[in-house]
């Protein structure tokens, strides 16, 4: 069994829009009350994320195969193997690409580059998502449905070229666009362009 093609534009916003937000505004209060290392605030926030999407694969898997059916083990492997790219893929990695970014273009600390990155982060998965969506609006096609001249990429044969140009788009979009808001965000903060470093 496999999830519903449907389900595909949730679960891309899921992994993009609905982690980031949460994990950043979490990560926020955590660091205004009382964690005074923004990376340690971010890091239990992602704990407490990732420990709910694991609740919630257990959830999707219980209810799928009526939390008796152990064949129906490449649910909770695909959902769980989802969430480990994910990790990598649009956190992990462009959290450490944004503040090296950050700190190159801001002249700033590293601790104030990776936490103006975070928040730059959100706005960067948003415009992922909406990538994601473009060809068809919420309700309509995705991404996935984009046709155009096809070709063969690592031994797949039939691959849309306009697919794999959306999916460049994606990822740099990922990678980069948090540390470019973060950039534009730290410059914009009333304190001027050179603040005193986070603690």
């Amino acid at each position: 069994m496999v999830l519903p093609t449907g389900l595909i534009p949730t679960l891309v916003f899921v992994i993009t829009v609905g982690i980031s937000v949460p994990v950043t505004l979490a990560a926020h209060r955590f660091h205004r009350t009382g964690t005074d290392d923004f990376r340690t605030a971010l890091t239990g926030a992602l704990y407490e994320a990732g420990l709910l999407y694991i609740l919630g694969i257990g959830v999707i898997w219980s209810i799928a195969s009526g939390g008796i059916d152990p064949e129906l083990w490449e649910i909770p492997a695909t959902l769980l193997a989802t969430g480990v790219a994910t990790l990598l893929v649009f956190v992990a990695l462009p959290l450490w690409i944004g503040k090296r970014l950050v700190t190159r273009l801001r002249d700033t600390d590293s601790a104030t580059a990776f936490r103006f990155t975070t928040y730059g982060w959100p706005v960067a998965m948003l415009f992922v998502f909406a990538i994601f969506v473009a060809p068809g609006g919420l309700f309509g096609g995705d991404l996935l449905s984009l046709e155009g001249p096809r070709a063969c990429l690592a031994g797949f044969c039939g691959v849309s070229l306009t697919l794999v140009g959306a999916v460049l788009l994606e990822m740099l979009v990922a990678v980069g666009g948090p540390g470019l808001v973060g950039a534009l965000l730290l410059s914009r903060r009333p304190e001027g362009r050179n603040p005193a470093p986070d603690r």
